[in-house]
């Protein structure tokens, strides 16, 4: 029978659940704080001993999530979250795409082609590394002619 990874008693993975829900919970109070066009911003949440901090996408959001610091304090004391009295707003930065460069082989010269065809002709039929150049050399002086 198959078995999720949720179906084993897996304490820490419990523990990280419960942490994830509770966040989520608290932002879902951030966000009831703030106006609708500016509550989308707020990404996340983490509570550490009496101060909050939360996540946003850009820092001119950060600056108008800043301006509703009260309002957010006084939405948290009044769901139950008396103990937390300082709010700081952080910049999540985007996570942008590595920039690889365009990787274009190079081919080796017609005549060091015609070498590695050469190389092999007159060699064993039973000699595996011969086959495989003299396949090489085919492939190459191919490429070679597309180009």
């Amino acid at each position: 029978m198959f078995r999720t990874a949720l179906d084993f008693d897996n304490k820490q993975l419990n523990l990280c659940l419960v942490k994830i829900t509770a966040q989520q919970a608290l932002l879902a109070i951030v966000r009831a704080a703030l106006p609708a066009e500016i509550a989308p911003h707020a990404q996340h949440c983490v509570v550490s001993g009496a101060q909050m901090l939360l996540y946003c996408d850009s820092a001119s959001w950060a600056s108008q999530i800043r301006f509703f610091n009260r309002a957010i304090l006084d939405k948290l004391h009044a769901a139950g979250h008396p103990y937390i009295v300082r709010l700081q707003v952080r910049i999540v930065p985007p996570i942008a795409e590595p920039v690889r460069p365009k990787r274009t082989p190079r081919l080796p010269s017609a005549e060091n082609v015609g070498l590695i065809a050469q190389q092999f002709k007159l060699a064993d039929e039973q000699d595996v590394l011969a086959a495989a150049l003299t396949r090489l050399g085919a492939t190459l002086a191919k490429r070679l002619r597309e180009d």
